[in-house]
Protein backbone atom coordinates (compact mmCIF):
# COMPACT_ATOMS: atom_id res chain seq x y z
CA UNK A 1 0.00 0.00 0.00
CA UNK A 2 1.41 3.25 -1.30
CA UNK A 3 1.74 6.13 1.82
CA UNK A 4 3.48 9.49 1.74
CA UNK A 5 6.58 10.28 2.85
CA UNK A 6 6.38 10.91 6.42
CA UNK A 7 8.15 13.16 8.97
CA UNK A 8 9.26 11.75 12.31
CA UNK A 9 11.58 14.25 13.34
CA UNK A 10 11.25 18.67 11.89
CA UNK A 11 12.32 21.60 13.31
CA UNK A 12 10.65 24.75 13.63
CA UNK A 13 10.70 27.47 11.00
CA UNK A 14 14.02 28.71 10.57
CA UNK A 15 15.77 26.55 12.67
CA UNK A 16 18.51 24.68 10.50
CA UNK A 17 19.88 20.90 10.89
CA UNK A 18 18.62 17.49 10.84
CA UNK A 19 15.23 16.20 9.86
CA UNK A 20 14.32 12.58 9.47
CA UNK A 21 11.48 11.41 7.24
CA UNK A 22 10.13 7.19 6.86
CA UNK A 23 9.65 6.67 3.27
CA UNK A 24 7.07 4.11 3.73
CA UNK A 25 3.67 3.00 6.65
CA UNK A 26 6.00 0.32 8.73
CA UNK A 27 8.93 2.38 8.93
CA UNK A 28 6.95 5.37 9.85
CA UNK A 29 5.13 3.40 12.30
CA UNK A 30 8.74 1.74 13.78
CA UNK A 31 10.12 5.26 14.09
CA UNK A 32 7.83 6.95 15.44
CA UNK A 33 7.32 4.39 18.23
CA UNK A 34 11.42 4.96 18.50
CA UNK A 35 10.60 8.53 18.80
CA UNK A 36 8.03 8.27 21.44
CA UNK A 37 9.62 5.91 23.54
CA UNK A 38 13.16 8.39 23.67
CA UNK A 39 15.04 6.14 21.42
CA UNK A 40 15.96 8.86 18.98
CA UNK A 41 18.89 11.06 20.39
CA UNK A 42 18.46 14.39 19.22
CA UNK A 43 20.99 16.80 20.07
CA UNK A 44 21.19 20.44 19.30
CA UNK A 45 23.42 23.55 19.61
CA UNK A 46 22.24 26.97 20.35
CA UNK A 47 23.78 30.25 20.77
CA UNK A 48 22.20 32.51 23.39
CA UNK A 49 22.12 35.51 25.37
CA UNK A 50 24.09 35.73 28.56
CA UNK A 51 26.33 34.19 30.88
CA UNK A 52 25.40 31.00 32.45
CA UNK A 53 25.67 30.60 36.10
CA UNK A 54 25.35 26.56 36.01
CA UNK A 55 27.27 25.03 32.96
CA UNK A 56 25.12 22.78 32.79
CA UNK A 57 21.64 21.24 33.85
CA UNK A 58 18.52 19.79 33.70
CA UNK A 59 15.34 22.51 32.50
CA UNK A 60 12.53 20.26 33.97
CA UNK A 61 9.66 22.73 33.53
CA UNK A 62 6.20 22.06 31.76
CA UNK A 63 4.96 23.86 28.42
CA UNK A 64 1.66 24.76 27.34
CA UNK A 65 0.22 27.42 25.17
CA UNK A 66 0.19 30.77 25.63
CA UNK A 67 -3.32 32.07 25.87
CA UNK A 68 -2.30 35.89 25.06
CA UNK A 69 -0.27 35.06 21.66
CA UNK A 70 -1.53 32.10 19.12
CA UNK A 71 1.68 30.09 18.12
CA UNK A 72 3.75 31.11 21.29
CA UNK A 73 4.42 28.64 24.10
CA UNK A 74 5.36 29.42 27.98
CA UNK A 75 6.32 27.56 30.79
CA UNK A 76 3.23 26.95 32.17
CA UNK A 77 2.04 24.81 35.40
CA UNK A 78 -0.99 22.63 33.82
CA UNK A 79 1.15 22.45 30.41
CA UNK A 80 2.60 19.34 29.08
CA UNK A 81 5.98 17.83 30.81
CA UNK A 82 8.95 18.96 28.89
CA UNK A 83 12.58 18.11 30.03
CA UNK A 84 15.74 19.87 28.02
CA UNK A 85 19.36 18.81 29.34
CA UNK A 86 21.36 21.50 28.60
CA UNK A 87 25.73 22.03 28.80
CA UNK A 88 27.53 25.52 27.55
CA UNK A 89 30.26 24.63 25.62
CA UNK A 90 31.63 27.72 25.01
CA UNK A 91 30.93 31.37 26.98
CA UNK A 92 31.99 35.02 25.97
CA UNK A 93 30.68 38.61 27.26
CA UNK A 94 28.16 38.40 24.59
CA UNK A 95 26.30 34.94 25.19
CA UNK A 96 27.37 31.32 24.89
CA UNK A 97 27.33 27.92 22.69
CA UNK A 98 25.08 25.46 24.08
CA UNK A 99 24.26 21.80 23.69
CA UNK A 100 21.20 20.97 24.01
CA UNK A 101 19.43 17.79 24.21
CA UNK A 102 15.95 16.54 24.62
CA UNK A 103 13.93 13.93 26.81
CA UNK A 104 10.71 15.19 25.57
CA UNK A 105 9.59 17.12 22.26
CA UNK A 106 7.23 19.56 23.01
CA UNK A 107 6.72 22.91 20.60
CA UNK A 108 9.31 25.61 21.01
CA UNK A 109 10.82 23.36 23.84
CA UNK A 110 14.75 24.67 23.41
CA UNK A 111 13.49 28.24 22.81
CA UNK A 112 10.58 28.22 25.70
CA UNK A 113 13.31 26.78 28.34
CA UNK A 114 16.34 28.51 27.66
CA UNK A 115 14.64 31.65 27.56
CA UNK A 116 13.21 30.45 30.77
CA UNK A 117 16.17 29.99 32.45
CA UNK A 118 17.08 33.88 31.20
CA UNK A 119 18.88 32.78 28.16
CA UNK A 120 16.80 33.32 25.37
CA UNK A 121 18.01 32.84 21.82
CA UNK A 122 19.78 35.65 19.62
CA UNK A 123 17.77 36.20 17.07
CA UNK A 124 14.64 34.92 18.69
CA UNK A 125 12.41 37.82 19.30
CA UNK A 126 9.14 35.90 19.85
CA UNK A 127 10.87 34.28 23.20
CA UNK A 128 12.91 37.67 24.55
CA UNK A 129 15.98 37.28 22.13
CA UNK A 130 17.48 40.16 20.29
CA UNK A 131 17.46 40.60 16.38
CA UNK A 132 20.62 42.77 16.34
CA UNK A 133 23.29 39.99 15.67
CA UNK A 134 20.68 37.39 14.21
CA UNK A 135 18.01 37.26 11.60
CA UNK A 136 16.84 34.13 12.94
CA UNK A 137 16.65 32.04 16.13
CA UNK A 138 19.85 30.37 16.66
CA UNK A 139 19.41 27.36 16.67
CA UNK A 140 20.70 24.34 15.04
CA UNK A 141 19.61 20.48 14.85
CA UNK A 142 23.20 19.22 15.08
CA UNK A 143 22.60 15.22 15.47
CA UNK A 144 19.81 12.90 15.67
CA UNK A 145 21.01 9.27 16.52
CA UNK A 146 18.73 5.99 16.16
CA UNK A 147 18.93 2.43 15.49
CA UNK A 148 17.51 2.18 11.85
CA UNK A 149 14.01 0.49 11.88
CA UNK A 150 14.38 -2.43 9.46
CA UNK A 151 18.62 -3.22 9.99
CA UNK A 152 18.85 -2.84 13.58
CA UNK A 153 22.31 -0.98 12.57
CA UNK A 154 22.93 2.43 14.52
CA UNK A 155 22.70 5.40 12.40
CA UNK A 156 24.56 8.94 13.16
CA UNK A 157 23.65 11.75 11.08
CA UNK A 158 25.09 15.15 11.45
CA UNK A 159 24.91 18.55 10.10
CA UNK A 160 27.63 20.79 9.93
CA UNK A 161 26.81 24.51 11.16
CA UNK A 162 25.26 26.85 8.06
CA UNK A 163 27.40 29.65 7.31
CA UNK A 164 25.39 32.30 9.12
CA UNK A 165 25.98 30.21 12.36
CA UNK A 166 29.40 29.90 11.90
CA UNK A 167 29.55 33.80 11.34
CA UNK A 168 27.69 34.54 14.50
CA UNK A 169 29.73 32.10 16.71
CA UNK A 170 33.02 34.32 15.50
CA UNK A 171 31.31 37.44 16.18
CA UNK A 172 30.49 36.21 19.52
CA UNK A 173 33.75 34.97 20.28
CA UNK A 174 35.32 38.04 19.44
CA UNK A 175 33.47 40.69 21.66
Amino acid sequence: QACGIRHIHRLDKDTTGVVLYAKNEWTHVLLDEAMREKQIDRRYAAITQGIFKAKKGLIDAPIGKDRYQPGKRRVAPNGDQALTHYRVLGQWKAGALVEVELETGRTHQIRVHLSHIGHPLVGDTLYGGSSNRFHRQALHGERLLFTHPITQQEVEVHAPYPLDFKQLLEQMSVN
